[in-house]
């Protein structure tokens, strides 16, 4: 993207057009940092289209990405993240509201206080004070023994040059954030939840809008991707699989509002072998032939594949980060 702040807020969109419009104008009214903020529109509603199509007109949104259905948060999140370079990214979930103009310098102070790169996210399911999550608080933040979750969530570049964007292989609505912390865990990067009261209200959660209008179940879709989750896991801490995933869709075509998406295919094959290893890990016991045999072969599909679907993503995002130009 033409800009260049110092911090890049992504919100991912799917309907609920009065919480996204407080998120939105929070963001505008109350980050005095540097920052661009990016909207990506996960096939919403016309009452939402007609909402961020006029914010953007009204330039209270830098960058907004229409898809043409709803591909699932991950893949709306990392769209905003890896087109654009900034050095910080954000992802804020559209029914949290910042309310304090401090809230980014706290947090920026955190960070040069910390030293080094972590991860930072708001405690908005009291994680905080959790002695299973967190086991020593110190003022308003603490150091995460799990993962962060996801819904205001600020990642650093030299983070994702490293460990990568979210995993796309957990459908709409699944355990990318806890799949991230496990990536991280592997090169102990340490991650730290924020109190997020002083500065943020969570006025919403999507899994009440997502049964009521359109008869989705989020906790049902996140529990049949736990299961892959747990076989990922295995993975990292093993050294099986590489933290830097290559994304399961890429951009096509981009009008200047219309973000045509297509599969990733030079990696259908490594997670076919994903699949396949996941389904034989859930019959076998490890060390078992048919385990050892299914995981030898997602290594070495892995291994194979790996470059191309990567460079192949690289190159499919660049062409649409030229046009932003």
């Amino acid at each position: 993207m033409k800009d260049s702040p110092l911090l890049n807020i992504t919100v991912p969109v799917f309907n609920r057009p009065e919480l996204t419009k407080q998120t939105l104008e929070a963001v505008r009214k109350n980050t005095l940092v540097p920052y661009s903020l990016t909207v990506v529109d996960n096939g919403s509603d016309r009452e939402t289209q007609k909402i961020l199509v006029e914010m953007k007109k009204t330039k209270q949104i830098e960058h907004l990405f229409r898809l043409d259905k709803n591909y699932g948060v991950a893949l709306a999140a990392n769209i905003g993240w890896r087109l654009s370079d900034a050095p910080l990214y954000m992802k804020l979930d559209n029914d949290i509201v910042i309310t304090s103009p401090q809230w980014a310098s706290l947090l920026l102070k955190q960070m040069q206080l910390h030293g080094k790169d972590a991860v930072w996210g708001g405690d908005f399911y009291n994680q905080l004070d959790n002695k299973n999550t967190v086991r020593k608080r110190e003022g308003f933040i603490g150091k995460s023994h799990q993962h962060i979750s996801g819904g205001a969530i600020i990642i650093s570049k030299g983070i994702s040059d490293l460990i990568g964007y979210w995993s796309e292989d957990y459908g709409l609505y699944g355990c990318e954030d806890g799949d991230y912390g496990e990536r991280l865990k592997e090169f102990s990067i340490d991650q730290f939840y924020f109190d997020h009261k002083p500065f943020m209200k969570h006025l919403g959660h999507d899994a009440d809008v997502m049964e009521k209008q359109y008869n989705l179940k989020k906790k049902n879709i996140q529990d049949v991707y736990r299961f892959l989750w747990q076989t990922n896991k295995y993975l990292y801490e093993n050294g099986h699989r590489t933290p830097n995933i290559p994304p399961q869709y890429v951009p096509t075509e981009f009008d200047g509002y219309m973000l045509k998406i297509g599969e990733n295919v030079k990696y259908t094959e490594m997670r076919n072998a994903l699949i396949n290893f996941h389904h034989i890990a859930t019959m076998h016991e490890e060390f078992t032939k048919p385990f050892i045999d299914g995981l030898n072969n997602f290594i070495s599909v892995q291994n194979r594949t790996w470059k191309d679907a990567t460079e192949y993503a690289t190159k499919k995002y660049n062409k649409i980060k030229a046009i932003l130009q």
